[in-house]
C-alpha cells in the first residue's frame, strides 16, 4: 500500500533543497539532504537523513491536474509537491518531515487525498508535527 501525500503551493514558492537544509538546521531538526537535486524538475526516489537514519520517498512536483482535488484544496496553489511512501514508517517519518520543512517555506496546505484530509496553511506545522510523533511511536 502507497501512501501519498501532497503540499499546496504556487510554483515560485518551491523551495531548494539547500535552502530546506537550512531551514530544518535553523528549526533543530534532524533532517538531512545528503544528495543534491533540482526539485522542479526531480521525479522519483529522494534520499535523505532522518535522526541519522538514511531513507528517503518518492517526489514529484506537478501542476495539479483539473478536477484531481477539490476546490477547498487548490485554493492554496496551482502545483503540488507529491509525496508517496510504501508501507515503511521510516519513509514516512521522512515524506512528513521533508512537508513540514517545505511548508515552513512556502505557507503550503497539506493534503492527505485518501484520506480526505485538507489542513490549511496555518495549521500545517502542528498537524505534522503530531504526525510524525506517530510514525516514530513505530520506528526502533
Amino acid at each position: 500500500m502507497s501512501v501519498i501525500s501532497l503540499l499546496i503551493i504556487e510554483p515560485d514558492r518551491l523551495p531548494t533543497l539547500a535552502s530546506l537544509q537550512d531551514a530544518a538546521n535553523e528549526a533543530g531538526e534532524a533532517v538531512d539532504f545528503f544528495e543534491s537535486a533540482d526539485l522542479t524538475t526531480h521525479t522519483g526516489f529522494l534520499p535523505m537523513r532522518v535522526a541519522g537514519r538514511e531513507t528517503g520517498f518518492e517526489y514529484y512536483f506537478e501542476v495539479i491536474p483539473e478536477g484531481a482535488l477539490p476546490p477547498e484544496a487548490t485554493r492554496f496553489g496551482s502545483h503540488h509537491i507529491v509525496t508517496r511512501t510504501g508501507s515503511d514508517f521510516e519513509e514516512g517519518r521522512a515524506a512528513v518531515a521533508f512537508l513540514r520543512v517545505a511548508a515552513r517555506l512556502t505557507g503550503g496546505a497539506y493534503i492527505c487525498p485518501d484520506d480526505g484530509v485538507i489542513v490549511p496553511p496555518d495549521e500545517v506545522q502542528a498537524y505534522l508535527t503530531e504526525q510524525i510523533a506517530e510514525y516514530d511511536k513505530y520506528i526502533k
